[in-house]
């Protein structure tokens, strides 16, 4: 099992273009493409990848990465198991009060972590 977080100002908010040539077998470049093969070749068949992110704000909007980054670890072998959300808050008698992390965006209020399989 392998827990990365992934920062969402590292995350792009397009797919990322890669260079892969006939012997490279689309593994070894720096992107995000990239890590998930290397990551995928580490795991056992029976392993998992924990990734945890969030959204960022981009020009004014919040920006959600899972659907890139889903579609990138798919493409590396990695199977979707699962999305579990991380509330950033409390409860305080009928509803959530937010609390965000100090550094996150504003209107930021859960985190992301996907479970993928090898």
């Amino acid at each position: 099992m392998i827990l990365a977080e992934l920062h969402p100002d590292t995350i792009p908010v397009t797919a990322p273009r890669t260079h892969y040539g006939s012997d490279e077998q689309g593994a070894i470049d720096d992107c995000w493409p990239g890590f998930f093969h290397r990551t995928h070749r580490l795991l056992r068949s029976d392993g998992l990848l924990l990734p945890a992110t969030r959204q960022r704000r981009d020009a004014g909007l919040l920006t959600d990465p899972l659907g890139l980054l889903i579609a990138t670890a798919r493409t590396a072998g990695f199977r979707y198991l699962q999305h579990i959300v991380i509330v950033h808050g409390f409860p305080a008698e009928d509803r959530i009060v937010p609390a965000p992390p100090a550094d996150a965006p504003p209107g930021l209020i859960h985190s992301d972590l996907l479970v993928l399989h090898a």
